[in-house]
């Protein structure tokens, strides 16, 4: 049985990985600050794992609040992690979640060689943080998740920061861009095909479908009132390099279903 060590287990996506498949592998929770090095080689002294997933991080709206924090949580504690890691007699396969946010917007699906061009600093510290495992580690997988979204997803998030203003009854402004949604449960069952075929590189993983924000919230609620800016942006993945390397099952669209739940 693989071991695999999750860190930032209490993130959206990493509550619903260890959930999922909590009984197939032996998940264990990194639950030490992942700023203390300290604690990390105390725990690699006791532990032997075979995979790391670098769930950690904090939000984009909080790196735009405390932008220090964000610094040394979203790209100094990964750099202490990874010259660590180094040092290691057997080292872990890294699995670094990453984010569309890293790439310029785009009229055509976006590549994982397409133009870099991050405009915040969480996308900025993303890309950082890319760069210094290719260059520092050599068994990595860096997945850069599009849209996600799901059941219990924190209000941070577009959907359910939608949901709450027209529970509230307000009036909503948006652009015209378009966006690729992915669900929670395609997302880690993808992570989960990662390991299970031990693959390395770095990857685009989104529905590879385009789908307008307004029409998202439509489909929330038929009541809501949206003011319309006049400006446009796509963000959407091409997924072919996944399809390549293997990945056959069907990733679901966007439903109402999903959304009202």
């Amino acid at each position: 049985m693989k071991i695999i060590v999750i860190n930032g287990f209490n993130s959206f996506i990493g509550k619903h990985f260890y959930r999922k498949y909590k009984k197939k592998y032996k998940i264990i929770k990194y639950k030490e600050d992942i700023n203390n090095l300290q604690k990390l080689k105390s725990f690699t002294n006791k532990n032997n794992f075979d995979y790391f997933i670098h769930f950690a991080a904090l939000s984009r709206l909080k790196c735009n609040s405390n932008k220090a924090k964000c610094k040394k949580t979203n790209y100094s504690s990964l750099k202490k992690i990874i010259n660590h890691f180094n040092t290691l007699l057997i080292k872990p396969s890294f699995i670094f979640i990453s984010s569309s946010h890293v790439y310029a917007k785009s009229r055509i699906r976006l590549k994982e060689d397409s133009k870099k061009k991050p405009n915040n600093l969480y996308g900025k510290l993303k890309l950082d943080c890319e760069n210094y495992i290719k260059k520092k580690y050599e068994k990595y997988c860096i997945l850069r998740l599009f849209n996600v979204y799901g059941k219990n997803q924190p209000e941070n998030f577009f959907i359910p920061d939608m949901k709450r203003k027209i529970k509230n009854k307000e009036i909503i402004q948006l652009n015209k861009s378009v966006r690729d949604f992915i669900h929670v449960n395609d997302v880690i069952k993808i992570i989960e095909f990662f390991i299970k075929k031990k693959l390395c590189g770095e990857f685009n993983i989104g529905s590879g479908q385009g789908i307008f924000l307004t029409s998202i919230i439509k489909m929330i609620s038929s009541k809501v009132k949206i003011k319309i800016i006049n400006k446009s942006d796509k963000l959407i993945a091409n997924i072919g390099k996944l399809r390549k390397v293997g990945y056959r099952f069907k990733i679901n669209k966007i439903k109402k279903i999903n959304l009202i739940s």
